[in-house]
């Protein structure tokens, strides 16, 4: 099983502006600046090698599109988790493959239908291939008609929504679990505290375990009331963890909003024995020094909690572009 995430960003898209790029470049150099041997900068290949030994946080960046995960089982099937802004540079991905000839065929999970989840979707170039097929899956009732409003006149052209020219099945989820492809792959789900409901996903397949549980509050930190997600999460691989507040945000001053933090995914995630914590769903006002930041609160929390008894959990940044084998 393999995991790509395409968009992170929680609540609205936050590109990277000139700013940004210029406190990295100040960092950048500082580095060169303490090299012993500088690398040759008139030396394209040598300078990008030497760009590849800088700590993570100076070479990576988190990214600014909404939600949108892409997971690919070991026989190939395809799972689509959310379309937010991210799924547009994944449909130009798709389209070098067999999507690019119309014989293309993914499932689409939606959490909810808060607009940055949904807002890449009319941007996602395989829709307008014909011969794709996607099936659409959601808790919630009136898929169909919710994504079709979206690109209703005055917002989009008229002809917006009947332009797309692959065929779609929805589903609407009316039980907890549900088995696809030939049985090959188990889905569950379990619902999450947040405005008007969103739903986490678990994918058992491959003989792994990987769930994607983006927008969710645990406001009740009582054994009774964490009890359900410690279960639902159980031995998960890998566990997408919706972090985009600190913790007293998430417990106090935006206790309504229906986010977590990071030390909320770190505690119920050792305690579920999750393998491998990715924090997500980031706040659009964070920069990725804020980000570092709260992971390495986050990873001091869970080496902590290892010592007391508890499973080791590797706490990570969801970060556009990046892959996870499981």
């Amino acid at each position: 099983m393999q995991v790509r995430f395409w968009g992170v960003r929680g609540s609205i898209p936050a590109p990277a502006v000139t700013s940004d790029l210029e406190a990295r470049l100040v960092q950048v150099l500082g580095c060169l600046a303490d090299e012993p041997a500088p690398p040759n900068l008139k030396n394209a290949d040598a300078t990008l090698e030497w760009v590849r030994t800088l700590p993570a946080p100076l070479r990576i960046i988190s990214g600014g599109n909404t939600p949108c995960v892409e997971m690919r089982t070991a026989d190939g099937d395809l799972f689509i988790l959310d379309a937010g802004s991210g799924i547009r540079a994944l449909g130009q991905s798709l389209l070098s493959e067999e999507f690019g000839h119309g014989k293309g065929h993914a499932h689409v999970f939606f959490s909810h239908y808060h607009w940055d989840h949904l807002q890449g979707w009319p941007f996602f170039p395989p829709l307008y291939v014909p011969g794709n097929h996607f099936d659409l899956y959601a808790r919630h009732e009136k898929l169909k008609e919710h994504l079709k409003k979206q690109q209703a006149a005055p917002f989009f052209p008229p002809a917006a929504w009947s332009d797309s020219k692959a065929e779609f099945v929805y589903h609407q989820l009316t039980t907890d679990t549900i088995e696809l492809c030939e049985g090959r792959v188990k889905v569950s789900s379990i619902t999450l505290d947040h405005p008007s409901r969103a739903y986490a996903y678990k994918f058992e397949a491959d003989g792994q375990i990987f769930i994607y549980a983006s927008d969710g509050a645990y406001h009740d930190l009582d054994e009774d009331s964490l009890r359900p997600y410690i279960e639902f999460y159980k031995n998960a691989d890998l566990l997408i963890f919706d972090a985009q507040f600190t913790l007293s945000e998430s417990l106090d001053e935006k206790r309504t909003w229906g986010h977590s933090s990071a030390v909320m995914g770190v505690e119920i995630a050792c305690q579920a024995g999750v393998k491998r914590l990715a924090l997500f769903h980031h706040d659009p006002a964070a920069t990725d020094d804020n980000l570092n930041y709260w992971l390495g609160v986050a990873q001091e929390y869970s080496a902590s909690m290892t010592t007391s008894g508890n499973e080791p959990c590797q706490v990570l940044l969801a970060c556009e572009g990046e892959s996870l084998q499981l």
